[in-house]
């Protein structure tokens, strides 16, 4: 038994100085105290040892060998894959035995309690081969040391006379090493609590958890649980997936901390759809007309293509977008108040793959997306970005000579 701690000692500390900074939850933060998360656990615990009914499966005739326990515990993640727990487990535990192996008649039971402060390592089997920012489900394995503590009393199973007992009553239990291993897996709601199931196999430096010496030399009790999770640390960016995702999305503008973004209330999406044309026309400067041979477009057979606009030339300003000459419609993905956003920030946020422009009239700044002759073509990537970028709001706005139209006039 001691030799399997000093082989376990040195792995785990290896782990614990790991410096990789990605995990399963969330954004790693650098300082120490980041990146912890809390939870507690409990479900019921079973006795593998010298009084036990059955190789396995805990008996339930005559004496009942379920019991319950719980558990309180931190967790400290190191990367997307090692991870530190410290957890204190509490419950109660029994066993029986009726018939020694020769059949002689044993007729003995013992219960008691136990509690065990413990230290193991959780590896995330899913993030082994690779992380995903996105993924919900993952299953790990733990494995660690602690100390057992205990007190347990034998009695006759007929008379019900006490036989027998290891430990005294707390703070004088018995204590003896500990190595619990095992399995779990866990699924994550939103980006702060985990749901998760476990089963970990305790394997105690005793002989004396039943109060019985007998073949087994080192007792054993293994502790289902039910678990919930809190973490502590910074939001996931899986709901959004990563802004890079994908190929042929063009550049991806650097990542940048934005609030959420709010839908807009009824009566400022109303105030969005009437809304009068602007008085001035844009000022065209030379220096601010520049073509744009990456914007999306229709060609003749009314699909969307690389280039310059049909049926004109078309500039584009940097800032609010392509102008082309009579009818275009565009989409328009959000409108704001107040200027907090750039266009490129709200590309990334929405994974939009055509380039995003932004422009303030009325009192809004809108930030809208593609430039197109035909409605219909229009009308196509707005179900686009309703449906699959999640734009809920999206819909087609009008310009003429490149300014915008109001999509209901008011008399």
């Amino acid at each position: 038994m001691r030799k399997l701690f000093l082989l376990l000692s040195p792995i785990i500390l290896i782990f614990i100085t790991n410096t990789s900074h990605s995990q399963t939850q969330g954004v790693l933060g650098k300082r120490f105290f980041d990146n912890w998360s809390i939870g507690v656990s409990a479900g019921p615990n079973v006795f593998f040892g010298d009084l036990k009914v059955h190789k396995f499966w805990p008996a339930t005739e005559n004496m009942n060998e379920w019991r319950a326990a719980g558990s309180f515990y931190l967790i400290k993640q190191f990367t997307h894959v090692f991870a530190l727990r410290g957890q204190i487990i509490y419950g109660q535990i029994a066993g029986t035995k009726r018939l020694y192996t020769n059949g002689a008649t044993c007729n003995q039971y013992f219960e008691g309690s136990l509690a065990e402060p413990n230290l193991n390592l959780i590896i995330n089997f899913m993030n082994i081969f690779g992380y995903k920012p996105e993924r919900r489900f993952f299953l790990y394995g733990t494995v660690g040391i602690g100390m057992a503590f205990w007190h347990t009393q034998k009695y006759d199973l007929v008379t019900r006379a006490k036989i027998g007992e290891a430990g005294k009553n707390f703070p004088d239990w018995t204590k003896e090493a500990v190595i619990p291993a095992g399995l779990g897996a866990w699924y994550s709601i939103g980006d702060k609590v985990n749901l998760g199931l476990e089963w970990t196999l305790h394997a105690v430096n005793s002989d004396r958890l039943d109060a019985t010496v007998g073949g087994y030399k080192y007792d054993m009790f293994s502790f289902l649980s039910f678990n919930v999770t809190f973490n502590f640390n910074k939001p996931n960016p899986g709901k959004l997936k990563s802004a890079n995702m994908g190929k042929n999305m063009g550049p991806v503008p650097p990542k940048q901390n934005l609030p959420e973004l709010k839908p807009m209330s009824k009566p400022e999406q109303k105030d969005l759809y009437q809304q009068r044309p602007a008085l001035q026309p844009p000022v065209k400067k030379d220096s601010m007309i520049i073509k744009k041979p990456e914007l999306k477009n229709e060609d003749a057979a009314g699909q969307i293509t690389e280039g310059i606009g049909v049926n004109g030339e078309t500039g584009a300003d940097i800032q609010s977008g392509p102008v082309m000459q009579g009818i275009s419609y565009r989409v328009q993905v959000f409108a704001f108040k107040t200027d907090e956003y750039t266009a490129e920030a709200i590309r990334a946020k929405f994974h939009v793959r055509q380039p995003v422009y932004k422009e303030f009239t009325e009192g809004w700044y809108r930030f809208t997306t593609g430039s197109f002759k035909s409605l219909k073509t229009a009308q196509s990537l707005m179900h686009q970005l309703r449906n699959k970028n999640g734009v809920k709001d999206a819909f087609v706005a009008k310009y003429k000579d490149g300014v915008r139209t109001p999509t209901n006039p008011k008399p």
